[in-house]
């Protein structure tokens, strides 16, 4: 994935982590969790790309049948591959 398809993929990813810290308060823990989220992707996708790769391939754990839910009522699609 090059740097253009990488920072197209921030952006469908930032506006759903808006729509969801937009569900809470601007001083929650949760909306504090969902920017530094944002703000660890936009790393990863501009700077290290190639090591996330890296590390993805090497993890080993898998979501649960409750976390691939949750994730998808929050309106995370859990199975979409970034590259």
């Amino acid at each position: 994935m090059n740097l253009k398809d990488r920072i197209t993929a921030l952006e469908i990813d930032a506006k759903i982590l808006e729509r969801i810290a937009s569900q809470y308060h601007e001083t929650s823990n949760e909306r504090a969790a969902l920017k530094r989220a944002a703000i660890a992707l936009w790393y990863v996708l501009t700077s290290d790309y190639e090591a996330f790769k890296d590390y993805l391939a090497k993890f080993e754990g898998e979501l649960t049948a409750e976390q691939q839910v949750h994730l998808k009522a929050m309106g995370i699609d859990p199975d979409r591959h970034a590259d």
